[in-house]
């Protein structure tokens, strides 16, 4: 379930429980009080009312006590809104008053009470009682309804809050524990957090991501391990050669040239590994690429020549099939996708089988070029199929360093063609052969962008 998921049921439930709560505890308080509240204003506008009455008779009767009069006067509550107004027996007003705390706008009459004079040809005398919302608010059962409901908005709040820091913190904690043991060196992490939501997803990527970085941790060992071999096999090789030559004993010039001729192969190996590792350097510092015209058959052609002569020297069987216009330009790195090219054969020349064979074939597609190096090879399993353009990745080591790879030249080749805008992709069935193709723009990303 996911967070924002969890926190809406989680919200739900605090409301219903807040509702529950009203319902069968505060309900009864706060209607209770209401009725107190409204009994009290009750009393009260009755005995102002009285005393307003009995203050109006003593103003008109013809017998006066003046400290009776004062003291009842005194009495009569003057922060209670009300209006008083005495009518003759024909229903006109003859006198109006109002209290002191009586004002015009915002109120409403709450109670109105009638007195008939003793004698209806007198008239009758008219109390109105108002309020207003200040007064509304200032009673007790007002003022609980308030409180219960700011209070339940804090309460609520600072539950839901406590919660949704304990649901965040937790992981966040958990993850950042695990960041600062990878930073001490540490790969092999793991994590308690088992729940299923959006944390859950960051912890496999999380994962995945530590996975690769102790992946790459080994490869690197392994890489700096090949190349100390591949670089002592080949200087071993060289130096005993040229010691033996150096030393006289060898006067045959046949000899001496087939000898001659390995300390050259031997010293390739090494400025291939070189040029490897020169080559992965600069792509990892995404150094830009150098386009220029490149006419694709002549392209192929120099470089199909080049390595008919090597699959020839290694007893393979070199075809080419070449689908494109012989007009066709397209703007690339050319010695750049000649390194691709150069990868991909050297690739399959050294893991064909005895009597193989290598097709290499360039077609022409609505807005790139396929090229494509297929050949009758090893083959390889379908688990290293889907590594084999990570970098340092070698699917069988000792094959490998037999002949001075480091893993990184497919992953240089697919930085290579993406660089381009293109993609390269591989088949192969283990014990048939492999087909490693890529595509290439006619413009590159930028040019067609532009």
């Amino acid at each position: 379930m996911k967070i924002a998921q969890k926190l809406f049921l989680f919200f739900l439930a605090i409301i219903a429980l807040n509702l529950l709560a009203y319902k069968f505890v505060f309900e009864e308080i706060i209607v209770e009080q209401l009725k107190n509240d409204r009994h009290e204003q009750f009393k009260e506008e009755r005995e102002a009312a009285n005393r307003v009455r009995i203050n109006q008779l003593i103003r008109t009767s013809t017998f006066k006590d003046p400290t009776e009069l004062r003291e009842l006067t005194e009495k009569i509550p003057e922060d209670l809104m009300y209006k008083m107004i005495v009518e003759d027996a024909q229903g006109r007003q003859i006198f109006t008053k109002f209290s002191k705390a009586y004002k015009e706008a915002g109120t409403k009459v709450v109670a109105e009470y009638y007195y008939q004079h003793e004698l209806p040809e007198r008239g009758a005398t008219i109390i109105r009682f108002y309020t207003d919302d200040s007064e509304i608010l200032a009673t007790k059962g007002v003022t609980m309804i308030v409180i219960y409901i700011y209070g339940s908005v804090i309460v609520v709040g600072l539950v839901f809050m406590v919660f949704l820091v304990r649901w965040i913190l937790k992981p966040v904690n958990e993850l950042a524990l695990a960041t600062q043991e990878i930073k001490s060196g540490k790969r092999n992490v793991t994590f308690t957090y088992k729940r299923k939501d959006e944390f859950s997803l960051l912890f496999r990527s999380f994962i995945a991501m530590v996975d690769q970085l102790r992946y790459s941790d080994e490869r690197q060992q392994e890489l700096i391990s090949a190349i100390a071999h591949d670089f002592r096999t080949p200087l071993t090789t060289i130096k005993g050669y040229a010691s033996y030559i150096a030393s006289g004993r060898v006067t045959d010039l046949d000899r001496i040239q087939k000898q001659m001729k390995k300390i050259e192969q031997k010293a390739e190996d090494m400025d291939r590994l070189l040029e490897e590792l020169q080559d992965y350097s600069h792509l990892s510092t995404n150094q830009a690429l150098h386009i220029g015209r490149v006419h694709i058959k002549t392209f192929l052609q120099n470089i199909t020549e080049e390595y008919s002569e090597k699959a020839k020297e290694a007893g393979l069987q070199f075809q080419t099939k070449i689908r494109v216009s012989n007009e066709l330009y397209i703007e690339a790195d050319e010695k750049k996708l000649r390194r691709v090219m150069q990868n991909l054969l050297n690739n399959a020349i050294y893991y064909n089988k005895v009597d193989g064979s290598i097709l290499v074939t360039c077609d022409q597609r609505e807005q790139h070029v396929l090229f494509s190096v297929i050949d009758k090879g090893e083959g390889i399993s379908q688990e290293d199929l889907a590594k084999i353009f990570t970098k340092f990745y070698r699917a069988e080591k000792s094959r490998n360093r037999n002949n001075g790879g480091t893993g990184l030249g497919l992953t240089i080749c697919k930085s290579i063609v993406e660089q381009h805008g293109g993609q390269i992709t591989a088949t192969s069935e283990l014990g048939e052969g492999s087909c490693f193709s890529f595509t290439i723009p006619f413009y590159p990303k930028e040019a067609a962008s532009a």
